[in-house]
């Protein structure tokens, strides 16, 4: 039986739209993703047993044979690849990845880091795996939670994507990497997606649905709320797709039921942020990766 393995992988940011990105790869007829949105195989690779990754209740994939069945299913199509947002942040993962796919395609979503850190704030208050209530103050005083052996979400480390982001391009071509910014994809979701089937040698004239959002985070509220939130701290929730299984407006009653909007982050907390800890980390990653980040500062 011939061995199929992945051609291209999404290595993140966390809470940068990778979840529709995947979504809207996962649509076209010569792109194989895996069932398993984040297999996270090269953050298991060569742990220890006592190493815990954070996410949902998943069978944790160890071995390359586990994680090469994963692409097995696939049968015609031109680009196979997975999603592992988590790889971006991991100071192991660009090696793994480069001595057992070496010519494996490169794919990062990058968003503005402060918001990209409110976000991930948002997604661990609503699966209740942050007791902070205030932003600024999980976020500013992650360094001082390190040191006292607290666990933390590394809100503010895992911004600086130059950073994690260098690692990559030592070992891979440039060729083989794709940026995108995650303004971009959200602004002009088609134009982005047809650019990635280009870089992966795909037909670029198919047109994915990109109307549906994916992950959109949200204040848990009700019983119903606070029951889910539970059941997502346990990793008890399981990955159900109900955009497959009921029309668009149950989805959202469903959504509105559960949680309510979150309050948005100031400009002016922002801007105080990414002044005081990003402006470096994000004036060498335009050089990096030859985008102008003005919009970011």
């Amino acid at each position: 039986m011939k061995i199929i393995k992945p051609n291209f992988i999404i290595i993140g940011a966390m809470k940068a739209a990778t979840t529709s990105l995947y979504t809207y790869l996962k649509q076209h007829p010569d792109i194989f993703m895996t069932s398993i949105k984040e297999p996270k195989f090269f953050n298991n690779l060569n742990k220890d047993s006592v190493f815990k990754l954070q996410g949902k209740g998943l069978v944790k994939i160890k071995t390359m044979e586990q994680y090469l069945n994963l692409f097995q299913k696939a049968i015609n199509e031109i680009a196979i690849g997975e999603a592992s947002p988590s790889y971006i942040f991991d100071k192991d993962c660009h090696i793994l990845i480069k001595d057992n796919l070496p010519r494996v395609k490169i794919i990062a979503i990058l968003r503005q880091p402060v918001e990209r850190a409110y976000s991930n704030f948002l997604h661990a208050k609503r699966a209740d795996q942050e007791k902070e209530s205030e932003f600024e103050k999980a976020f500013t005083e992650e360094n001082k939670m390190l040191k006292k052996g607290i666990k933390t979400h590394y809100y503010l480390e895992k911004g600086f994507y130059y950073k994690q982001l260098k690692r990559y391009y030592a070992v891979f071509p440039k060729e083989q990497i794709k940026i995108i910014l995650f303004e971009d994809i959200i602004k002009s979701p088609e134009k982005i997606t047809q650019e990635v089937f280009k870089f992966l040698n795909v037909d670029s004239s198919f047109i994915p649905n990109t109307s549906k959002k994916a992950n959109v985070s949200g204040v848990p509220k009700g019983t119903l709320g606070w029951i889910i939130m539970k059941l997502r701290k346990k990793n008890l929730m399981p990955n159900i797709e109900f955009s497959k299984i009921y029309p668009e407006f149950i989805v959202n009653l469903i959504l509105n039921t559960i949680y309510s909007k979150p309050k948005k982050i100031s400009n002016k907390l922002i801007k105080k942020l990414t002044k005081q800890y990003y402006i470096k980390d994000i004036r060498k990653l335009e050089k990096l990766i030859n985008k102008d980040l003005s919009i970011w500062m």
